[in-house]
């Protein structure tokens, strides 16, 4: 296949999957080269047709930057299982935990599902469906539906209850930390009701795949410095040990 005809093809797949396709799906299916795939994505976000980000690529149409659920808790599934995993340890019984609208939190909610000794107050639609399956006490924030994401809430009533409340432990994820320890996401009303969690939040433990490591969003939600746990399957994580020593790395 020429050059640019997989890069219209890439286009074509990308406008029937939702707007975002990953990289190694895009291997696959074009029977081409990581480092080809690579490259034409290069071209085309120069171009200001796609835009990088999760490991593939999406459609800069979509003019939200926020994949939908769907999406993102089938993209990375063991890592996240994985530092679902790791994450569950900070975890005592009868803690009341902050659980924010990503879907690496979702997969914590899983992992706690059987301790019912816990209250769990969350922003995050799915979790709340999930958890209604267990003995958990759980809290929903209220608010209004995201445009950008539907499965979050956000507004002035989702600040409210995370405002009013305070928890042993806040668990969050975003789309990006960068290398200079900058935690970032891509849709600023998401970032303001996560403020308000970790406000309010004794322990902050962040939960991040190691592909999201050296990228970079639009809206600052704090630093490595800020935070009690970084949360990461992947070693480049020990690469902030020196740097901030704070941080418990797990």
């Amino acid at each position: 296949m020429l050059k640019n005809e997989r890069e219209r093809e890439i286009i074509n797949i990308l406008k029937n999957e939702d707007g975002f396709i990953t990289v190694k799906e895009l291997c696959e299916r074009l029977y081409a080269s990581e480092s080809s795939i690579r490259r034409d994505l290069t071209i085309l976000e120069n171009r200001g047709i796609i835009a990088r980000t999760y490991g593939g690529a999406e459609l800069v149409k979509n003019f939200s930057n926020v994949i939908s659920f769907n999406k993102r808790s089938h993209h990375n599934i063991n890592e996240k299982k994985l530092i679902a995993k790791k994450a569950k340890t900070l975890i005592k019984d009868g803690n009341i935990i902050f659980l924010d609208q990503s879907s690496t939190a979702f997969y914590l909610a899983a992992e706690i599902m059987n301790n019912s000794t816990l209250t769990v107050i969350t922003n995050n639609i799915e979790i709340l469906v999930l958890l209604a399956n267990s003995a958990i006490k759980v809290i929903s924030s209220g608010g209004m539906l995201s445009t950008e994401n539907r499965s979050c809430l956000i507004g002035p009533d989702a600040h409210y209850i995370f405002e009013n409340t305070y928890a042993d432990i806040v668990f969050f994820s975003t789309k990006s930390l960068s290398d200079g320890g900058v935690i970032s996401d891509c849709t600023r009303q998401e970032v303001l009701v996560r403020n308000s969690m970790l406000k309010n939040a004794q322990k902050k433990a962040f939960l991040c795949d190691g592909e999201k490591i050296g990228t970079q969003s639009s809206f600052k939600q704090a630093s490595l410095e800020d935070i009690d746990y970084l949360v990461c399957e992947s070693d480049k994580a020990k690469e902030f040990a020196a740097r901030f020593s704070s941080v418990t790395i797990i």
